[in-house]
């Protein structure tokens, strides 16, 4: 379900008659799950909005949307809504918390409308956290709605998803994320071009929060053009492609002498890293019969489908050590050194 199907989605759910107690937002991680049960709760709970939905007024094509300026709105933008509760399920997964949580939530809402519980990453809630919580969705307050969301919804139970309004966030696309890119820019009067907020953009990987993320660390380093953003992503000197080139052919030197040079410039490894596994990514798709349209013509040919699997473990791995590495040059090093010398040793 993309970004457009869950707004409509959404929007049918909200102007509807019925208003399920629990919704359950699925998905991968940074597609915009949490950010969206915000959205919701600003709406259940907006002294423009909800009346209108109260009394089942028409809603535009447009869609649904809090008014941002009311009292509750703003409250739940800052972040000190007392009716809107959000729990990290990673964090407060015992049963404690969720009898804490249903001892509460008897209780009516402090000010707003409704009382609102966002859950994060639900799925890591243990069995008898979830036992506790599914007595609370069979029997809910009238004012009361839970916003499960996760990246993991195999891992719930049934008796949980029966009793929810399911909706799917797929990683959203290039265009959709650059979009949402410019609404930051322009809103927060950031000056950035349209060139490095593209580059950005494809970085991101359907990501909204690595989008975001990625912005906001060059807003920090007042990198502003194309050349400085391509360096902090780590497309300075070298672009993915060029390096696996480089690995297939075995110029080991060649690739330790740009790894160097990226290292002084301050390239973020893990950026460059991510990147060259989306590649791998696509690489494996391809060679599988899944057509990429964006890669080389002669790339998919280079490698043989064993070749990508172990790169891919290999640069999985390097990705995970460049989280604790003293010199973050160093895993990268060691894994074209240890593939390129790898090659070699067969070849003999």
């Amino acid at each position: 379900m993309d970004l457009v199907s869950v707004r409509e989605n959404l929007t049918k759910t909200l102007s509807s008659s019925y208003k399920p107690h629990a919704y359950l937002f699925s998905g991968p991680k940074g597609t915009g799950k949490t950010s969206a049960a915000r959205i919701v709760a600003k709406i259940l709970n907006c002294s423009v909005t909800f009346p209108k939905l109260a009394k089942a007024e028409k809603v535009k094509d447009s869609g649904i949307e809090p008014c941002n300026e009311c009292e509750s709105c703003v409250a739940i933008t800052e972040g000190r809504h007392l009716d809107v509760i959000e729990i990290d399920a990673a964090s407060n997964r015992g049963i404690d918390e969720i009898r804490d949580l249903r001892d509460k939530i008897r209780l009516a809402p402090a000010g707003g409308r409704n009382k609102i519980y966002i859950i994060d990453e639900v799925h890591m809630l243990t069995n008898d956290a979830f036992n506790a919580l599914l007595k609370t969705l069979e029997e809910p307050p009238e004012h009361t709605v839970f916003i499960l969301a996760t990246t993991e919804p195999e891992k719930l139970p049934e008796t949980i998803l029966s009793r929810s309004s399911k909706f799917v966030f797929n990683k959203a696309n290039r265009d959709e994320i650059l979009h949402a890119l410019k609404r930051v820019v322009k809103g927060e009067k950031i000056k950035i071009d349209d060139s490095s907020l593209s580059l950005i953009a494809e970085h991101a990987d359907g990501s909204f929060r690595d989008a975001t993320k990625f912005l906001e660390q060059a807003v920090n380093k007042k990198l502003s053009s194309l050349a400085d953003v391509s360096g902090m992503l780590g497309w300075d000197s070298i672009f993915p492609e060029k390096f696996l080139v480089d690995l297939k052919k075995n110029r080991v030197n060649k690739l330790l002498q740009t790894i160097v040079a990226m290292g002084q410039r301050g390239t973020d490894f893990r950026f460059f890293t991510a990147e060259i596994l989306n590649l791998l990514h696509k690489l494996l798709l391809c060679v599988n019969g899944i057509e990429q349209t964006d890669l080389s013509p002669d790339l998919p040919d280079m490698f043989a489908n064993q070749e990508i699997n172990q790169l891919i473990k290999l640069f999985s791995q390097v990705y995970a050590d460049l989280k604790y590495a003293s010199r973050p040059e160093l895993p990268l090093e060691t894994a074209v050194v240890e593939w390129c010398q790898g090659k070699e040793i067969k070849n003999v």
